[in-house]
């Protein structure tokens, strides 16, 4: 789980970067390299994200994962205790997001959030694909 964090780290340092340095070509072909592995790259590739929402966006789900990791953690919680908070963490975000994406790409969006609820009651972090 802890390289699952770093590797998350890893990726959102590196798509900060791209982007400030607007290497907007290396930045495509990274995110195509990490194909299958579950990344905000890919997740950025699969929404078609320019790279203004590149910058407003990623912050917005980089603050997320560890709201929604502690959720996945915490003992004692019923599989419909752990929805709803996941749904409230993600509806916190939805709400910013939504300005920032145009109607396909928030309906994408809600795609990946529900495989983030199934990955949340399978106890697994929720994966970025």
């Amino acid at each position: 789980m802890k390289n699952s964090i770093l590797k998350l780290v890893a990726i959102f340092l590196f798509c900060a970067m791209a982007v400030a340095a607007q290497d907007l070509g290396g930045l495509a072909k990274q995110a195509q390299n990490l194909g299958g592995m579950d990344s905000l790259a890919g997740l950025a590739q699969k929404l078609h994200l320019t790279p203004q929402q590149i910058q407003q966006v990623l912050p917005i789900l980089q603050k997320e994962v560890p709201q929604l990791q502690a959720i996945q953690n915490k003992a004692g919680l019923s599989n419909t205790q752990k929805i709803d908070q996941t749904k409230t963490v993600q509806k916190q975000s939805d709400s910013k997001l939504k300005g920032l994406l145009s109607a396909e790409q928030f309906k994408s969006l809600q795609g990946f959030r529900s495989l983030q609820k199934q990955e949340i009651l399978q106890g697994t972090l929720p994966a970025l694909k």
